[in-house]
């Protein structure tokens, strides 16, 4: 059964100086046999969405990573949509979130009162921390805490024989690798070219040195950065049996 994996934007917050190696801020799409799940929604990720085929009626969950703007920057516009335009799949829409994120979300519809509130859909908005889980009857999936400058989580799906795991934005922790552990594919940040002082990201060197701790089939460095890409064009991407894959926007991936 065919699960895919659509690279809405593989790009860190920032714009690159060159128009060639334009990437839009993160977002994945995974397509599952009758649903879409999304993983973070940076702003521009929309269009990106429609870019890709992708039909927002197919969408039935949402999990956000951590509450920075590239992350969810068009979190307003997909429920901004739903509230004119088509509905998300059966009429239900799951939104996940790191801890804070009720408070985050209640603030951010106020804001756009009454525009994207829920309307002819059902809308439940969850708090994921360390060992949260969601169910279904297809699939499960799982969050961890991870270490960065605010309140972040990664998740791992589970399903149709296959797994994907997603860091967000974190520093290097030993832990994410055992979250991951063979995964089918894992998708990890990779924003900073070395080793300077800057909290809650990875260099290029530590998101490959956790890929090949995670086991994973395939591994995709993501969140780059201009200078992180760079960086990993000058190193070896040859690893343990993970194979090593450098994201880029609009990218589709086979679990």
């Amino acid at each position: 059964m065919k699960i895919e994996l659509i690279v809405l934007g593989s790009g860190a917050f920032a714009p690159s100086h060159d128009p060639r190696e334009l990437r839009n801020p993160s977002g994945y799409a995974l397509k599952l046999p009758n649903e879409i799940l999304l993983f973070d929604f940076g702003f521009g990720n929309l269009r990106q969405l429609v870019r890709a085929g992708l039909k927002p009626s197919q969408i039935s969950h949402l999990f956000i990573t951590h509450r920075h703007p590239d992350h969810l920057g068009d979190l307003a516009a997909i429920l901004f949509h739903f509230h004119y335009d088509t509905l998300p799949k059966n009429r239900k829409l799951t939104l996940c979130g790191p801890k804070g994120f009720r408070k985050f979300f209640k603030n951010l519809q106020k804001a756009h009162a009454p525009w994207i509130s829920p309307k002819g859909y059902h809308l439940t908005v969850r708090e994921m921390n360390d060992n949260s889980q969601l169910k279904t009857r297809n699939w499960q999936l799982s969050s961890l805490s991870v270490p960065h400058s605010t309140e972040a989580v990664a998740y791992k799906f589970e399903g149709y024989g296959k797994s994907f795991c997603y860091t967000g934005d974190t520093a290097y922790h030993p832990r994410i690798a055992q979250f991951a552990q063979g995964a089918d594919l894992f998708a990890l940040e990779c924003t900073l070219p070395g080793p300077r002082a800057k909290h809650g990201h990875m260099t290029a060197a530590q998101a490959i040195r956790l890929a090949k701790e995670s086991r994973a089939s395939k591994a995709l460095l993501t969140h780059l950065s201009e200078e992180s890409l760079k960086t990993l064009k000058r190193l070896s991407l040859k690893g343990n049996g993970t194979r090593l894959l450098i994201a880029s926007d609009l990218q589709k991936i086979n679990l």
